[in-house]
């Protein structure tokens, strides 16, 4: 008999990589992305198809589907002062959070060459 078999584990993704991963993981999902609420999995497995979690990479299946899941049961949606977000509405918070600070996409693409996809999606 075989047995699929879920472990904890942590990762980590660096905060400056997650609204490029959330915009190609709402980008994934086309229309859908506007009315699914964004969970920690949408930003894991989206990571592990671009190559940023190279010791999860044995998740990824052919087809570029990553069999992966961040909590138990069933994917907890993320929130954002206690109300739960699409990916879209995550993509403008993180995009007016950058703003807020005073970073300009041109200088986060100069100093982080990595947040490039070193695989294309699905």
């Amino acid at each position: 008999m075989q047995v699929k078999v879920y472990v904890p584990k942590t990762v980590e993704i660096p905060s400056e990589y997650l609204p490029a991963l959330v915009q190609r993981a709402n980008e994934n999902l086309g229309d859908a992305g506007r009315s699914v609420a964004a969970s920690r999995g949408h930003l894991v497995r989206q990571a592990v198809r671009d190559g940023l979690l190279r010791e999860l990479d044995h998740l990824m299946g052919e087809d570029d589907a990553v069999d992966l899941y961040c909590d138990p049961g069933s994917e907890i949606p993320l929130e954002i002062e206690n109300r739960t977000v699409t990916l879209t509405e995550l993509l403008e918070a993180l995009q007016n959070k950058k703003a807020s600070w005073g970073i300009k996409s041109e200088d986060l693409a100069d100093t982080q060459p990595g947040i490039t996809p070193r695989r294309r999606a699905a």
